[in-house]
């Protein structure tokens, strides 16, 4: 589409509750305006130099491809709704069941372009505050789409100039605030990658410490050699083959002593150990084995065959039952 050479050091804004339309915030006012806040009038000419004076022949686009990873990044928030990034540090979660729309947002991007342009932004000043939105739209298009699935105060806006033959090119893409990362689940790529660039902040790469660290996040090594001192099959299935050492807390929401603590692991088949890591199953503080509501039994059953008469001991000491007790606490919404 471009040559890189041609981009111009691009503008991030912050997705604040005010532009969002279903995502919104418990605590706030309003319904939302489909007008972007990018900064204050006093960079209006910096603004508008951007923008090349929103020029008609500019073209403005999204790629689905950002609008699909965005979205399974959310996937935990829009399970567990625990957005606390307002003023108010009190009010936590969403006006709306966000969860209910999750699959609807998915499908609705499935069925875009892959480059999906809009033109004619427009700019306005208000208040010493700079804003920008296309001139025209209606419910399907691009802009009101963002505004439907994108998660308020965690979310931000990354627009590029692109510098084409005739005219200019602008890309919006969707990120997040990385110094508010910890609403995001712990499989998302961008919260492990903020981990591991923080572990080589602290430690130095290769070192046995980062070594161990790293492996644990793997199952292999120190850990999974702790797991098995406790147990040695799977502790749903009683499978011993293929298994896995699965983290009850996530490696990525653990501190260092809990991402290699072998109380904080357990044995799973592959099945079992994708289920748990979305909460779609726990244990309860008698190790018995507890399904989500949120799945048909019968797709569960087809997935898991449970040994109801696996010995649990291995999981009812302090130590587990207080990891399993944050597991069930941190997804007790899908129970």
């Amino acid at each position: 589409m471009s040559d890189v050479s041609n981009l111009f050091p691009p503008i991030t804004c912050e997705i604040v509750d005010s532009f969002v339309r279903y995502t919104k915030l418990k605590g706030t006012k309003g319904n939302g305006e489909s007008w972007l806040y990018i900064g204050p009038d006093d960079d209006q000419i910096k603004y508008k130099t951007f923008f090349s004076n929103f020029r008609k022949d500019n073209k403005y686009f999204f790629l689905k491809t950002n609008f699909i990873k965005y979205l399974e990044n959310a996937e935990h928030e829009y399970n567990v709704q625990k957005n606390f990034h307002h003023k108010k540090k009190d009010i936590k979660g969403y006006r709306n069941n966000i969860n209910e729309k999750y699959n609807s947002f998915k499908n609705k991007i499935n069925t875009l372009n892959e480059i999906i342009y809009f033109k004619n932004l427009a700019f306005r000043i208000d208040g010493g505050r700079f804003y920008i939105q296309p001139e025209k739209t209606n419910n399907n298009h691009p802009w009101n789409i963002v505004r439907d699935f994108a998660l308020p105060q965690i979310s931000l806006f990354k627009i590029t100039k692109i510098r084409m033959p005739e005219n200019y090119n602008f890309k919006f893409e969707l990120r997040y605030d990385e110094k508010k990362l910890n609403f995001l689940g712990s499989d998302s790529e961008i919260l492990i990658n903020f981990n591991l660039k923080d572990l080589e902040k602290r430690y130095l790469k290769g070192s046995l410490e980062y070594e161990t660290i790293i492996k644990a996040r793997h199952g292999q090594g120190f850990f999974k050699d702790e797991i098995l001192k406790r147990m040695d099959r799977c502790i749903v299935t009683g499978s011993k083959e293929i298994v896995e050492a699965c983290h009850i807390k996530p490696w990525v929401l653990s501190n260092d002593s809990e991402k290699i603590d072998g109380y904080n692991g357990i044995l799973l088949t592959p099945n079992c150990h994708k289920l748990f890591d979305k909460g779609l199953i726990s244990f309860d503080p008698n190790g018995y084995l507890i399904k989500s509501k949120k799945l048909d039994s019968k797709v569960i059953n087809k997935l898991i065959i449970e040994d109801k008469n696996i010995d649990k001991s291995s999981i009812l000491n302090d130590k587990t039952s207080n990891y399993l007790k944050w597991h069930r606490k941190n997804f007790k919404s899908n129970f």
